[in-house]
């Protein structure tokens, strides 16, 4: 079985898609090694996670959009505008 699994892993990434996702991976890392990534880390791991835990949680009875909802919650909150201004400001948007 691992060797089926490690087969269809190498056939994705040596694929058009897999080096998409190779690509966004990179930016990614390169992105979180920078010192506003680094930040957008530390958010996550203090406050930040809390907000984005209460917005999920404030859209769970939400049937319509919850991803709008979501956003909306945690936009409502310093600690979440906080973040989605530095997952902005790293991600370059």
């Amino acid at each position: 079985m691992p060797g089926e699994i490690e087969n269809m892993a190498r056939s994705m990434m040596s694929s058009p898609q897999g080096m998409k996702i190779i690509k966004g991976l990179d930016k990614y890392n390169a992105l979180m090694n920078t010192e506003g990534g680094r930040q957008l880390i530390a958010m996550l791991a203090g406050s930040g996670s809390d907000a984005l835990r209460s917005a999920a949680q404030a859209t769970l009875p939400v049937t319509k959009d919850p991803g709008r909802a979501l956003l909306q919650n945690l936009l409502s909150t310093k600690e979440g505008a906080a973040l989605a201004a530095k997952v902005i400001e790293v991600m370059g948007i």
